[in-house]
C-alpha cells in the first residue's frame, strides 16, 4: 500500500476539502503543514512534477490574494516566479525560505503528486488505491 502525504495549510478550504474527501474515501495519509516543507521534499517534489516547482506556486498575485488576502509581502515574489525572472534553483530556494507561496493542498506518494484540490485528478489518481478496512458497528 502506498504511503500518502498531504502537505496543507490549516484554515484552507481546499485542504479541508482534500483531506475530508481522503478520509470519506478510506484512502490512508498523513497530514503535515506546508510551511514545514523542507528545501529537499521541495526538490523530491519538484523533480516530479512537469512543469517543476513553478508549478507548486501561485499562478498569479490575484490567485494568491482571493485565498491569502490578508498577506501582502508575498505578492512580489509571485510576480517575479511567474515572469520568469528566477531560476528553478532560485524558486525552490524561494519556496522552502516562504512557505506561504505554495499552493495547498500538495498531495504525494513521492511517485505522482497532486497540486491543489482537484476531484478529477483525485478520482483517478485514487482508483486503483488500497483503502483501509472499514468496520461497520
Amino acid at each position: 500500500m502506498d504511503r500518502w502525504v498531504m502537505y496543507a495549510k490549516s484554515g484552507n478550504p481546499a485542504s479541508d476539502i482534500a483531506k475530508a474527501w481522503l478520509k470519506n474515501n478510506g484512502i490512508p495519509f498523513e497530514s503535515n503543514s506546508v510551511f514545514r516543507l523542507t528545501r529537499g521534499e521541495i526538490a523530491r517534489l519538484a523533480d516530479l512534477i512537469p512543469g517543476g516547482v513553478r508549478e507548486m506556486i501561485y499562478p498569479d498575485v490575484f490567485s494568491f490574494s482571493m485565498i491569502n488576502p490578508q498577506r501582502d509581502f508575498e505578492r512580489k515574489y509571485i510576480e517575479k516566479i511567474q515572469s520568469g525572472q528566477l531560476s528553478e534553483e532560485e524558486m525552490r530556494d524561494l519556496l522552502a525560505e516562504v512557505p506561504s507561496l505554495a499552493i495547498s493542498p500538495i498531495i504525494t506518494n513521492y511517485k505522482t503528486v497532486i497540486v491543489g484540490y482537484d476531484l478529477d485528478t483525485m478520482v483517478s489518481t485514487f482508483r486503483f488505491v488500497k483503502v483501509k478496512d472499514v468496520t461497520i458497528a
